[in-house]
């Protein structure tokens, strides 16, 4: 069997791609495995090094990376550069600080101290939609702490998955310190079944999510997991407008709209609504749709074909549930995967469509009377990844904030990850942390170690 990649932008096939066969699997495993009971035991000035040497070559290979991505998902050539950059951030980030997080911790009042061990090759299911940073945001803290890993990246973009083992091995990597898999999705639970796989981490639907909790549960063994979101970008009458109606179409559509911590229900106070929708919908009009590889460009083509099918058909189901369409609502024509910078207003919250997440260019506004009812309808969702509550009252910020089920609140901001900070969902959207100390920690054995007298 072989994987085909396409041009999102074009339409034209870019690549084709063998899979593993499953004597290449159980060979790539068991080096996996090998190689973690050496590298576990690499000093970890010695793994800080390699993820400097790490850095040093995504910030030079940059633009070569960026218009691999470009290619392969059709995000914005800037964005993709920045997605690389951020990689390496994220990289000079554990060499210099992640030391410190995983360093031994003194139990005060005990003769007593947590030790942070690795626990062997972790097994990664990855998304297409971030199809460096995804993958390099677990990699990082992984490896640091002794980890190894085996990624089965997304079918599209498997040229960019083949980049990053090179990439890996470039800067010095011992062979299996990264492995890339190359299988379909029907072969994960084989994966994750094998005794030298230790656990599991998955950035995707929170269907396939919840499927790959379930098998690895059956066996023990740890999951973490980062699953869709319909994050609410909250907005009261004292917000500093222009910012917020700026920074809520900033959060929206980046990425080409397809992005888990997009902002994707908006919730307007009353009074501001009227102004708000109009000044939100003369931005998104404006919003420069086009090929990817040109610096005007805001929004490009979706990812796949099907996934444009599937925002058509989530529109349409959301007119027919009454809500009124505001801008955009259909492809655009010519080859590519094109769909236009789309607003509903009106849906009813109780509408099916109301509480699926639109992985595409669509935001659905509301409006909210109180506080209370701001809270209420923020929190009326199976997901609970991100949320951005905008004020001028700093008390009522945080106190919104403090009631938003979520894993993240962004406040007078849009949700983003950075490496310093831990990063996770609740609800549908997940379990456990990436990034920051918490992330650093998530894939270890905190072994307690007593001394007696």
């Amino acid at each position: 069997m072989s994987f085909q990649s396409y041009n999102p932008t074009t339409g034209e096939l870019i690549g084709t791609y063998e899979e593993h066969s499953d004597s290449e699997v159980e060979r790539l495993l068991q080096q996996s495995h090998d190689t973690w009971k050496s590298w576990s035991k690499t000093p970890i000035e010695d793994r800080s090094a390699f993820l400097i040497r790490l850095a040093d070559l995504l910030e030079s290979r940059a633009e070569e990376y960026g218009a691999l991505i470009v290619s392969e998902m059709g995000k914005p050539l800037a964005e993709a550069v920045g997605e690389v950059k951020k990689s390496a951030f994220g990289a000079r980030h554990f060499a210099g600080d992640g030391p410190a997080y995983i360093a031994d911790e003194a139990i005060p009042g005990t003769p007593s101290k947590i030790v942070y061990q690795s626990i062997g090759p972790i097994f990664g299911v990855m998304p297409w939609n971030l199809p460096f940073w995804q993958v390099l945001r677990f990699f990082i803290p992984a490896a640091l702490v002794g980890n190894t890993v085996v990624v089965k990246h997304a079918e599209s973009v498997q040229g960019s998955a083949a980049a990053i083992e090179k990439l890996i091995l470039d800067a010095g990597a011992p062979a299996g310190l990264y492995t890339n898999l190359v299988i379909d999705r029907r072969r994960a639970p084989q994966i994750i079944r094998d005794p030298r796989i230790a656990a599991v981490t998955v950035t995707g639907s929170t269907q396939a999510g919840r499927s790959v909790a379930e098998q690895a549960g059956a066996l023990g063994k740890k999951v973490v997991l980062e699953l869709g979101g319909s994050d609410p970008f909250i907005v009261f009458a004292d917000a500093d407008f222009d910012k917020a109606v700026q920074m809520a179409v900033v959060s929206r559509y980046s990425n080409n709209a397809q992005s888990c911590i997009a902002a994707k229900r908006f919730f307007i106070e009353e009074s501001i609504a009227e102004r708000f929708t109009a000044a939100f919908v003369e931005a998104v009009k404006k919003i420069p749709v086009g090929d990817p590889m040109k610096s005007e460009t805001k929004l490009g083509p979706l990812a796949r074909r099907d996934i444009r099918d599937t925002v058509q058909r989530q529109v349409d189901e959301a007119i027919a549930a009454g809500a009124k369409l505001l801008a955009g609502g259909k492809p655009i024509g010519g080859p590519g995967n094109f769909y236009e910078a789309t607003v509903l207003s009106n849906l009813p919250h109780d509408a099916p469509v109301a509480r699926e997440e639109f992985f595409g260019p669509v935001a659905m506004l509301f409006t909210f009377k109180s506080e209370e009812e701001a809270i209420d309808l923020a929190n009326d969702t199976e997901y609970g990844l991100g949320a951005t509550v905008w004020s001028g009252n700093p008390e009522r910020a945080e106190r919104v904030a403090s009631r938003i089920e979520a894993g993240a609140v962004f406040i007078n901001d849009f949700v983003r990850s950075d490496p310093r900070a831990p990063f996770g969902g609740v609800k549908g959207s997940g379990f456990g942390r990436e990034l920051g100390g918490l992330g650093a920690r998530e894939l270890t054995n905190a072994k307690l170690v007593w001394k007696g007298a």
